[in-house]
């Protein structure tokens, strides 16, 4: 209509005029904001983001430097991008802050296969969930430099994987409770592993995405995920293809691919980050590891009676030549693995078991060299054994038992007869040739008290801490329970409290005993006495007899002060022990395990002690033999007396008769 209007000259020039720029107006209205942004240039970014000093705040307060270099970019698989191919959607970059998409919705557009599966994994769930502590695209992969794969410098680089994913996994910062992150330290236990030592080596070998994937990571729960127990082989198998084909052959693969998830798998064996290899040798031997890990499931016994079977094997290899090398030496013959294929682990009725019949001789030279039909047949795990003359052995091993109690049994009792009498002797004779009273009634009881208490600590302490040990196993098993060890053992140490008690009120308030004390006192004659005995023992002393010695000698002493001191240290630990509940709430929470180490150490020291110096100064030492009978006659003969005191320690001990 309007064009009919203008052709017919209805309207004047003016007019004409006036519309046209009515209209461009309007079109430069609705079209410029679009011309604008699409104009906009990475020169246009780098007017702000060119400023060094350019800073935003967080909702959290914290700073953020937004200087972006004229070069960010050089270098990067971005390197042809522009701003606005990642920082895209802004309504208006004249705004501050710009309301640009997130950027892993502009990685998107270039990557959507990645995007899809980020979606389903732990990471892409965090994101949709809103969990700060999840990464996005840039928190893994940088943001302006991104580099190829193939470079050293790529943050997913094989070698540099551990440490990029070690920004979250590295330590404690994922809780169990919050993220379901069971493991700790996996990346100081991976860099410890063969596949980081490949690495460094320049090797090829597995790095994180490898085995957990890169953009469709699941927990090890899932059935889909790379190291779940089904598909953890699978994974393997990529590096390790003939391992995992023996694996799944085997019987081990057939009873996991069954849904048995009792048997192991690689990183049973192996271990997970810390991934070891079971060939590595130390010097010329194997690593005990490599037995370790059959032990662990074929050693128990509550596992192996759930499918019929038995710790036999375990147990007679651990008698064997081979298991005692291993448990001496730490690897010094066969493992289990060197003769059971390791990965195929079959039965030895299997034609391709190399413990079949036919195929043991093979096994055996790999390390004996040639070796007979006889040789390869003499041994075998089973109960009833492979081998002819198996029940002519065991006769020939009871008889030897039989023959080891009666022969060694009638030689202890010989000697225990010919030893006691020599005692019964000693004593006789210190009681009907009595010239020096050395220990009065009242201190032979203490003294036996003291004895038989300490005996009883000594064997009922132990016990707790060697529960393994042959002679607690037979306490236990002739009835001492648990309860009955530790009534025992805290009924031995109150008559030790109180016969220690009992000694030092004589000591205090007795005339013979405050004498007792004062000769007990250390002197400085007691330094010179130990340095004439040694010279004696060493034989460069002028003197052609032992030293003779004070009412007590200086070995005497230091026994006597050790015993008070370690029976001080003894009781008040034990007494914390005892009543943990009495410590004060003010107290160190540590009070009680240091109390229990010091303890169980001055347990060690006082047993290893009396065993040693006591025992060698009271039976044998030459003087001595077979035993210092004084403690039970309280008596010494005249001879023994000048043999050992001087004149002024015999005259002494006869005046306070």
């Amino acid at each position: 209509m309007i064009s009919k209007v203008i052709k017919q000259g209805l309207l004047s020039n003016v007019t004409r005029n006036f519309i046209f720029v009515f209209v461009m107006i309007g079109v430069f209205i609705v079209l410029a904001p679009a011309e604008l942004n699409a104009e906009m240039s990475d020169s246009d970014c780098l007017i702000c983001h060119g400023d060094k000093d350019i800073e935003a705040e967080t909702e959290r307060g914290k700073k953020l430097n937004l200087f972006v270099p004229e070069n960010a970019l050089t270098g990067s698989v971005h390197e042809d991008l522009s701003c606005l191919d990642c920082h895209i959607g802004a309504e208006s970059f004249d705004d501050i802050p710009h309301s640009s998409k997130p950027l892993a919705k502009a990685c998107k557009n270039c990557h959507e296969e990645e995007a899809a599966e980020t979606a389903k994994d732990v990471h892409g769930q965090g994101c949709a969930s809103g969990d700060e502590m999840t990464p996005s695209c840039c928190t893994c992969h940088g943001g302006h430099d991104i580099k190829p794969l193939s470079s050293p410098e790529s943050r997913f680089s094989d070698k540099n994987q551990p440490d990029t994913c070690g920004k979250c996994h590295g330590g404690d910062t994922l809780t169990t409770k919050d993220h379901s992150i069971y493991k700790r330290n996996l990346v100081s236990r991976y860099k410890g592993s063969v596949h980081y030592q490949a690495l460094n080596e320049g090797k090829a070998a597995a790095s994180c995405t490898d085995c957990h994937g890169s953009h469709s990571i699941l927990p090890g729960g899932y059935q889909d995920s790379g190291v779940s127990r089904n598909n953890e082989a699978n994974s393997c198998m990529k590096c390790h293809r003939l391992e995992g084909i023996a694996f799944w052959d085997g019987p081990h693969g057939d009873a996991l691919r069954h849904g048995n998830n009792d048997v192991p798998t690689c990183t049973t064996c192996h271990g997970d980050h810390d991934m070891v290899s079971l060939r590595v040798r130390d010097g010329v031997a194997k690593q005990w590891a490599a037995t370790q890990v059959c032990i662990w499931c074929h050693g128990n016994s509550r596992m192996m009676a759930r499918y019929g079977l038995d710790t036999t094997p375990v147990d007679s290899y651990m008698q064997d030549f081979h298991g005692l090398t291993q448990r001496g030496t730490l690897g010094a013959s066969a493992t289990c693995a060197d003769c059971h294929d390791p990965h195929h682990s079959l039965p030895s009725n299997h034609p391709n078991s190399r413990m079949h019949i036919s195929n043991r001789g093979p096994t055996c030279e790999k390390c004996h060299g040639k070796v007979s039909e006889n040789f390869a047949m003499s041994f075998s795990h089973k109960k009833s054994m492979e081998v002819e003359g198996t029940k002519l052995e065991l006769i020939i091993k009871t008889v030897y038992i039989l023959i080891i109690i009666f022969a060694i049994g009638g030689m202890i009792l010989y000697v225990g007869l010919a030893w006691f009498k020599a005692v019964r002797g000693k004593i006789k004779k210190q009681k009907t040739e009595k010239y020096l009273l050395r220990m009065n009634s009242f201190g032979r009881n203490v003294h036996k008290t003291l004895l038989l208490s300490f005996i009883t600590l000594v064997a009922t302490g132990f016990a707790l801490k060697f529960p393994d040990s042959f002679w607690v196993r037979w306490l236990f098993s002739i009835g001492m329970t648990e309860t009955i060890r530790a009534f025992i053992h805290r009924i031995a140490a109150i008559i030790m409290t109180f016969d220690s008690v009992i000694f030092l009120i004589y000591l205090i308030f007795k005339a013979r005993g405050k004498d007792l004390f004062r000769d007990l006192l250390p002197k400085i004659r007691d330094f010179s006495d130990a340095i004439k005995t040694i010279k004696y023992y060493l034989g460069i002393s002028k003197e052609k007899h032992a030293p003779k010695y004070g009412v007590f000698s200086f070995a005497e002493k230091f026994e006597y002060w050790a015993m008070v001191w370690g029976t001080i240290v003894m009781v008040a630990t034990g007494f914390i022990l005892w009543f943990p509940k009495l410590i004060p709430g003010t107290w160190c929470a540590c009070i009680i395990p240091i109390a229990r180490t010091i303890h169980y150490y001055e347990a060690i020291l006082a047993a290893l002690a009396i065993l040693v110096w006591h025992g060698f100064h009271v039976i044998f030492h030459p003087d001595e033999y077979p035993m210092n009978t004084s403690w039970w006659s309280g008596y010494l003969t005249k001879k023994e007396s000048e043999h050992r005191f001087d004149d002024e320690a015999v005259k002494k001990q006869k005046e306070l008769e």
